[in-house]
């Protein structure tokens, strides 16, 4: 979600067509989001790949800062979590 708030800000081409129409629709009709589930042995994986962007004082690619209170998803993004 905070990509696609930063794509719509910088890069508005970036979003996908309808991508506005199906995020309010979605409101709507308070369906929640898709949630992925993880296998324990993918959340280990994860967990290694997270501790070393940690290790390797990486970057956050939404702030540009080095990751605080970092999270990772399925898909192996890092991205600092502002709460």
């Amino acid at each position: 979600m905070l990509t696609r708030l930063r794509q719509l800000a910088l890069h508005p081409e970036l979003i996908p067509a309808g991508y506005l129409e199906q995020l309010k629709m979605s409101e709507d009709r308070d369906q929640p989001h898709s949630v992925i589930q993880v296998t324990p042995v993918e959340r280990i994986r994860l967990q290694g790949l997270l501790f070393q962007a940690i290790e390797d004082n990486e970057e956050c690619p939404i702030c540009f800062g080095i990751l605080t209170n970092p999270r990772i998803t399925p898909c192996v993004h890092t991205y600092c979590f502002p709460w």
